[in-house]
């Protein structure tokens, strides 16, 4: 392995014996793991006999990035796992930039313990509506399944702010929330202008955004000191993109993670640090003589 993608990408402040104890808690893991199939993700294929399913992966402490889906495709919503489908090149980039470094991240099946490990976490906008083909979702679609990513994400907001002691609600915000893909921005900003009788949005460029241009429901903050959003190339096996250009903003994004330490320092974090109102005391009550 080449260690200096651990150094030079997304896990500088993590510490090396963090990393040593987790790759033997996960080498535990491959152990157990025998004996239930082949491939990293084959194994958890018996959830298609329970219906499958595919939740938000968000954690409950505030967190350096969200990475953002379309909707489930019909092998993750399997799965339980976020792009999990082998010609989904997602784990491979991720790894490979160091925004899932490789000591820590073997691929999907630990899509549950990023948030704990690196401070990354998962969630699709059509959470909870799984579907291979996104081309068959509308604005309106995604419109109401909006409410539900937005329901999510503010849940997220509230559990991640109290766990640091946060008394505004807000502290809890990840740090960058990037979209997995153009066409969900996208879809997410016209279902917001549908509503407004706005305009549409044709595209966007690829990287960082303009703030203006997120939806009023937008539940994080809009300035760079609270939450950046970004928006990466897909890395779908039916997009097709030459392996640099799919792997160009996933590496810019990994830079701009790098700067975030991990475990974020609560002193940062926490910007809120006015007392909680008093209570007003009753007016002094005066008799007559």
């Amino acid at each position: 392995m080449n260690r200096g993608v651990f150094e030079k990408y997304a896990f500088v402040g993590a510490g090396k014996g963090y990393a040593q104890r987790k790759r033997g808690e996960n080498e535990n893991e491959n152990e157990n793991e025998k004996g239930k199939g082949k491939g990293s993700c084959s194994a958890k294929r018996r959830r298609r006999e329970e219906g499958g399913g595919l939740e938000a992966k968000l954690g409950k402490k505030p967190l350096r990035l969200i990475l953002v889906g379309h909707n489930p495709s019909q092998h993750a919503w399997a799965s339980g796992h976020y792009y999990s489908n082998p010609s989904n090149r997602m784990w491979k980039i991720l790894r490979e930039t160091g925004i899932a470094p490789e000591e820590l991240v073997r691929g999907c099946e630990d899509d549950g313990s990023m948030q704990e490990s690196c401070g990354v976490g998962f969630i699709d906008v059509g959470v909870g509506m799984p579907g291979t083909d996104s081309s068959q979702f509308t604005t309106k679609d995604m419109a109401t399944a909006s409410k539900n990513f937005y329901a999510h994400l503010s849940t997220h907001l509230e559990r991640a702010s109290e766990s640091i002691g946060c008394l505004c609600g807000k502290c809890g915000s990840p740090k960058l929330v990037a979209f997995t893909g153009k066409k969900q921005f996208v879809e997410l900003v016209n279902a917001d202008r549908l509503r407004l009788n706005m305009k549409k949005v044709q595209t966007v460029p690829l990287g960082p955004q303009d703030s203006r241009l997120l939806p009023q429901d937008w539940p994080f903050g809009r300035t760079d000191a609270d939450t950046r959003v970004w928006v990466l190339t897909s890395t779908s096996g039916a997009s097709a993109l030459t392996n640099s250009a799919r792997i160009a903003p996933y590496a810019d994004l990994s830079a701009e993670l790098a700067k975030i330490p991990w475990p974020l320092p609560k002193d940062e974090v926490l910007r809120c640090h006015q007392a909680p109102p008093e209570k007003e005391s009753p007016p002094p009550t005066t008799t007559s003589l």
